[in-house]
């Protein structure tokens, strides 16, 4: 019988989660697996039991949270025989999303967890790993602002977040150091993606394939508050690539220096140090799970 972790914090939500984590326990059992149940209460003893489990040679990681508890779990496994198995139960689930492992029931999310692997990118930063996307600017402003709501529950937070921190956006100056090829520009967001969504469901940048080995970037301009709003309105069906406003670009390396400020940089929704940075993509770092990650299949 495979070795089988399961990776939660029974006391979120107030407490809440338990009977949800009580119900993946329970379908995981239906597949003759008795897990062990990594109980956290913080990032850093997730982070901390997370990486004892795989050092300890489980054969699969099951994480059942949303993408931050998710990215501890794939720091934990990436370069390792362990799979990733990914059970969204957050609030953005942009990871789950982005690999078709999002869809259906508690009981279905549980199942596609003990699927086959796939082995899938993930951004590298010489420190630390990212699944979905690094962020600055204000993207990044809008995630804290998110993270610190309490009401309402769901993608629906980012949109008022969006709406409260719009006022006291400011564009920056950056420098952009794409597989050697130096950009300096203004821009109000900046996202370096290895899948295709962010904030709960905003396909930001909607080609990026977590397998071929490569970032997506998506800038967005000196662009006014109006501007900026409409073209995130734009963003849940990745429209906005059209706009004059953006500008796509693709490298296998990405480096990011403020020229005016130094900005914080956010990760999956999480804290992620701040600029410069150099961000490069790792080819097949994970296998996960059940993952779907072909982007005809995730339109």
């Amino acid at each position: 019988m495979s070795q089988v972790a399961l990776l939660a914090n029974p006391a979120a939500r107030s407490g809440r989660a338990a009977g949800a984590v009580q119900t993946v326990l329970d379908r995981l059992r239906t597949h003759e697996v008795e897990p062990l149940l990594l109980n956290a209460t913080s990032a850093g003893e997730a982070a901390t039991v997370a990486a004892d489990a795989v050092a300890s040679g489980v054969d699969r990681l099951v994480v059942f949270g949303g993408d931050g508890i998710i990215q501890i779990g794939a720091n934990a496994a990436a370069g390792s025989d362990t799979v990733l198995g990914l059970v969204a139960g957050g609030t953005g689930n942009d990871a789950a999303e982005a690999l078709g492992l999002r869809a259906g029931s508690l009981e279905d999310r549980v199942d596609r967890a003990l699927a086959d692997p796939v082995p899938i990118d993930l951004i590298w930063t010489g420190e630390r790993h990212a699944v979905t996307s690094c962020v600055a600017g204000f993207p990044a402003d809008v995630n804290v602002r998110a993270e610190a709501m309490r009401f309402p529950r769901g993608p629906s937070r980012y949109t008022l977040a969006t709406l409260a921190e719009l006022p006291a956006m400011r564009p920056g100056r950056y420098r952009l150091t794409l597989d050697g090829e130096v950009v300096e520009l203004t821009a109000a967001v900046v996202v370096v993606a290895n899948t295709a969504f962010f904030g709960g469901g905003m396909r930001i940048c909607p080609d990026a394939d977590p397998t071929d080995g490569l970032l997506d970037v998506c800038i967005v301009g000196e662009v006014g508050r109006l501007s900026l709003l409409r073209s995130f309105a734009k963003v849940r069906t990745g429209a906005h690539v059209d706009h004059p406003g953006v500008s796509m670009f693709r490298a296998a390396a990405v480096a990011i220096t403020a020229l005016d400020a130094q900005p914080g940089l956010r990760a999956d929704g999480e804290p992620f140090g701040s600029l410069p940075c150099e961000l490069v993509a790792q080819p097949e770092a994970i296998r996960v799970a059940g993952a779907n990650s072909a982007p005809a299949d995730r339109a």
